[in-house]
């Protein structure tokens, strides 16, 4: 699975400042591979998504019609990308669909983006109120003929309100949101196919 990552993840079992595998925490993602093929499952935090510079928080394998349970601290934010077979990096990133996250009571959220890849893989996470996937409450690039973005992109039937957790707004002229609405605690499942 290397493709120039700096080193595999730290892959923590137990609770700490950085996600680990299993349960326990105030938030889980259980990440669920309908892929019907095996993936590894890489998970960064704020120091960057930069995998060919930065070692990744976890990378665990999930193998076909199979699941993974991760905990999250409270205050944890970051992203999350399957990595398949024929998966690459593209300026140092994973180069398909992104599931990103903040959990951080009472303004946690997570969303899916399509920005680094328009074209990758399906995702979707289901919160306890809410969805994102390919098509809602997702972020995508504002020209849908583009293949990625870093700027110009926007934040896809989320308005506030369109489901229950569902929230839009905008920070420093930019779409900012996703699916909030977790409470102090929440139990999300992140689903590949």
């Amino acid at each position: 699975m290397n493709l120039g990552f700096a080193a595999l993840g730290l892959n923590p079992t137990s609770s700490g400042n950085t996600p680990w595998i299993g349960t326990g925490g105030q938030f889980t993602n259980e990440f669920i591979n309908s892929a019907g093929e095996d993936l590894v499952l890489v998970i960064w935090g704020v120091a960057g998504s930069w995998v060919n510079a930065i070692q990744p928080q976890v990378t665990v394998s999930i193998p076909a019609n199979s699941s993974q349970t991760i905990s999250f601290p409270v205050g944890w934010s970051g992203g999350w990308a399957p990595v398949f077979g024929d998966s690459q990096l593209n300026d140092g990133q994973v180069h398909d669909t992104w599931g990103e996250g903040t959990f951080a009571p009472p303004y946690s959220v997570v969303d899916v983006s399509r920005e680094v890849n328009m074209n990758g893989r399906s995702m979707s996470i289901v919160t306890p109120q809410c969805t994102t996937d390919m098509t809602t409450c997702v972020f995508m690039c504002q020209d849908k003929s583009a293949s990625k973005c870093t700027t110009g992109y926007e934040l896809v039937n989320c308005a506030s309100g369109s489901q229950a957790g569902a929230y839009y707004g905008t920070y420093d002229g930019a779409d900012s949101g996703g699916c909030g609405g977790m409470g102090n605690s929440a139990a999300l499942q992140t689903y590949f196919s």
